[in-house]
């Protein structure tokens, strides 16, 4: 601690004594910098007035006592360009032909006073002249006098020069020129503020006695005869003392640092042994924690997976495997912002360890991703009830920061050891599992079968065969279902629906190819052949509509409107005949999207929100959407054979859509009791196999030759 004090003290004096030379320095350079001013001051005085003065029209004006030419250019001239603040021109009797004040203007006379300065100086040019002198630097033309002088109680310099002629063929006597004589003060605001712009001093004044105060330096200003005339006083430029005053708070703390540091260390060497395991302990969790939840990562669940594995009996109990995943947690994150969707994912976890036992296990392996062990497990029906009590925890609704927040989950688990006894082997399981919950409709759970992983050869031979038919798009056909207006009883439209015949396979499902083209990266051009398609097809039918389905992938694209555009533009299709088809999720979905379907409804295409009550949306949103029709999920319609649940439901959906001056359109129509309620609720437009199934565009036209017979069949209430 002596040492640190002695080397602080010596570093504190070091520094001290460093700045306040720098200071001392940089004063005495000002102090140089203003012997140099006015040295030049009063060496270029003479040379400024050298340029009117060596002229043969000035000597011509002079003798002819042009005042007007010498004001225009001996006396105001040299006032604007040079800044003098008096100029005279005295002839050879020293009688003043013009006199230049800069304060009162034009004079005819000099002042008493001035003249007690000026006779002195113009005596001893004229002796010089009639002694024949030369000038009094080797670049000037003619002798002249110059002093610093008091005039008017202001300290100025007086410079007296001959006015001569240029060529000499004016014949002038030595000794009897026209004198020319100016006077600049250095007193006054404007030569003080060039000194302080050239020289960069500080508050630069001036003052008849020595007045300084605090840290300001004066100099003294002395004329040719040694007389101090006034002072010229700034606050010098003290770069040592800026540094010391900047640096001395951090010397300070530095060496408080140093002193504390030390104390420090000597405690730190105390109790290294007790704080050294606490600190692991805590590194150990961080590596072994997820930063956001608090949960086991990765590696702590394997670690922990491994060891209950290692522990399994034969016939004894074994253990379950879940992964997890949150639905419509994307599209919290885009309403509401990341920050809320990570609370989201703090108490999601709060929820899963209030369902955990001491022996199971928790984690997240990132994102909206979760993984579980249940242990003591003995029969599948036990894993299926933690599932359905995970589910209906997870749809209860999250209060964070006012909002209410309502998601969903799918789960899917692998059983040990029927399902085998190696971590990676149940965990990829496990993960097959949850993607088929997903596909299943999600909010639901699955366990893992043999079945699965056919399914899931399956899923990849299918995209492999999607990218080989999108090479020519031979094998795809567009398929379109009427749409009837109820009230009129008219053809108004078609859905087009996409259909894909595989040459070994068959007619597949577009509920099992159009996912796997999503998650494959080729929905975009399956949709622009479908658009292309449709918009052609209509070309055919004048008078009627035609929707076509948009995944959220293809809204997502910043130009897909552009290119919706330049489709219609190509086909010829107006876009009143067009309507776009999409889900929920688009609609409620910032950034592209949002942009997307604003740019569509300005260009005439109708928008509908298909699948409605579905989703992620409450009746309630119904009133916020911006859509033109609400198309009423077929999993309604079908359950009005079956409660009267469903059909409440419906007609809450079309009274709030008319409300809301939204068309609405009913799907999956099979029979006429559902038309008859439907017409009874109001609903704008039906579709369904009651009326015909998808068909090629080549059996449109029938369709629309059979109209008249299809508008008795809506009509007839008994068929």
């Amino acid at each position: 601690m002596l040492l640190v004090l002695l080397v602080g003290v010596s570093g504190f004096f070091l520094v001290y004594w460093a700045t306040s030379e720098t200071d001392r320095v940089a004063t005495a350079r000002q102090l140089y910098l203003l012997d140099q001013a006015q040295a030049e001051t009063l060496r270029v005085i003479p040379y400024e007035q050298e340029s009117t003065t060596v002229w043969d029209d000035a000597v011509r004006a002079a003798l002819g006592w042009d005042s007007s030419w010498l004001d225009a250019n001996l006396g105001s001239w040299m006032h604007d360009y040079f800044g003098f603040d008096e100029l005279y021109v005295l002839d050879p009797r020293d009688v003043p032909v013009l006199a230049f004040l800069s304060r009162t203007g034009l004079q005819a006379h000099v002042s008493p006073e001035f003249g007690d300065v000026l006779y002195p100086l113009i005596n001893k040019l004229r002796a010089r002249l009639r002694a024949g002198d030369g000038p009094n630097a080797a670049k000037m033309q003619t002798p002249g006098e110059t002093a610093l002088k008091l005039v008017g109680g202001h300290p100025a310099i007086v410079s007296v020069k001959p006015i001569v002629s240029d060529t000499g063929k004016i014949r002038q006597i030595p000794g009897n020129e026209f004198l020319h004589v100016a006077v600049r003060y250095i007193d006054g605001p404007e030569y003080l503020a060039e000194l302080e712009r050239k020289y960069l001093f500080d508050h630069l004044r001036f003052s008849t006695v020595q007045d300084a105060v605090g840290n300001e330096r004066v100099y003294p200003m002395v004329t040719n005869d040694n007389q101090t005339i006034g002072y010229y006083i700034w606050q010098p430029y003290r770069p040592g003392s800026t540094v010391m005053a900047y640096i001395s708070p951090m010397l300070v703390l530095v060496f408080g640092g140093l002193v504390a540091g030390v104390f420090v260390f000597m405690s730190l060497m105390h109790r290294r042994e007790t704080s050294q395991d606490a600190v692991e302990a805590r590194m150990h969790y961080m590596v072994m924690h997820d930063a956001l939840t608090g949960l086991p990562n990765r590696v702590h669940f394997n670690q922990r997976v491994d060891l209950e594995l290692s522990r399994l009996a034969p016939g004894g109990a074994g253990i379950a495997l879940l992964f997890l995943d949150i639905n419509g947690f994307k599209q919290v994150n885009d309403s509401f912002g990341h920050p809320l969707g990570d609370k989201l994912l703090y108490e999601f976890g709060q929820r899963l360890l209030s369902l955990s036992r001491e022996r199971d296990a928790a984690g997240r392996l990132g994102g909206d991703e979760f993984t579980l062990m249940l242990t003591g497990i003995r029969q599948r029906e036990d894993i299926e009830r933690f599932c359905r009590r995970l589910i209906e925890l997870a749809r209860m609704p999250f209060n964070i920061e006012g909002h209410q927040i309502f998601v969903g989950l799918s789960v899917g688990y692998a059983f040990a050891p029927e399902h085998g006894q190696d971590r990676n082997e149940l965990m990829r399981k496990a993960d097959v599992a949850l993607y088929h919950a997903k596909m299943n409709g999600r909010n639901d759970f699955t366990g893992f079968n043999l079945e699965m992983d056919v399914l899931l050869r399956n899923r990849r031979r299918v995209e492999s065969d999607l990218r080989e038919a999108m090479v020519s798009f031979d094998q795809f056909k567009v398929h379109y279902q009427p749409v009837y207006d109820v009230k009129q009883n008219s053809l108004i439209g078609f859905e087009a629906l996409l259909r894909w015949q595989h040459p070994a396979r068959g007619w597949v499902s577009p509920e099992f190819f159009i996912p796997v083209a999503e998650e494959a990266g080729l929905i975009r051009d399956l949709g622009q052949f479908v658009l292309r398609k449709s918009c052609e097809a209509a070309l055919q039918w004048p008078g009627h509509t035609v929707s076509v389905n948009v995944s959220i992938i293809e809204l997502q694209d910043a130009d897909y409107a552009k290119n919706l555009s330049a489709m219609l533009a190509l086909t010829g299709l107006s876009p009143a005949r067009l309507e776009l088809e999409v889900t929920e999720t688009a609609v409620v979905t910032t950034g592209a999207c949002e942009d997307n379907l604003q740019a569509i409804r300005m260009m005439g295409v109708r928008v509908a929100l298909d699948d409605f009550g579905t989703g992620f949306s409450s009746l309630g949103r119904l009133t916020q959407i911006d859509v033109d029709r609400i198309k009423i999920d077929k999993t309604f319609i079908h359950g009005f054979d079956q409660s009267d649940c469903d059909k409440a439901m419906v007609r809450a959906i079309v009274e709030l859509a008319q409300a809301t001056s939204l068309l609405t359109t009913a799907e999956g129509v099979e029979n006429i009791r559902q038309v008859e309620f439907l017409r009874e609720i109001g609903c704008d437009a039906i579709q369904g196999f009651y009326f015909s199934e998808a068909v090629p565009s080549d059996q449109v036209l029938a369709l629309i030759a059979a109209e008249p017979d299809r508008a008795v069949l809506l009509g007839d209430r008994n068929h």
